[in-house]
């Protein structure tokens, strides 16, 4: 599981997908989709959204590492149906 830095995230391809954000115990406790994933994990490190949802600041301080699969849109999101209910984070 690669650790959730930005040097890491740079490295990832510009590809839709689902991707799992882990405690340092490497349990998924948020589980998210999106058309560009490398884009998304970036903005978990924007500090400087003073809209920023509570969610997100609560499952920044518990992040750890990340896991990435890449697929459809309409794959990705019939997977993150499947997984939010089991998630720490997904409300």
């Amino acid at each position: 599981m690669p650790k959730l830095n930005k040097q890491n995230i740079s490295n990832l391809k510009n590809s839709p997908g689902l991707y799992k954000i882990n405690n340092c115990s490497g349990k998924p406790v948020y589980v998210g989709i999106s058309k560009i994933i490398k884009h998304r994990l970036q903005s978990y490190y924007q500090k400087d959204d003073f809209d920023e949802h509570p969610t997100k600041k609560e499952l920044r301080k518990s992040a750890c590492g990340y896991t990435v699969n890449y697929m459809s849109l309409s794959k990705a999101k019939k997977q993150e149906k499947k997984l939010k209910g089991k998630m720490k984070f997904n409300h």
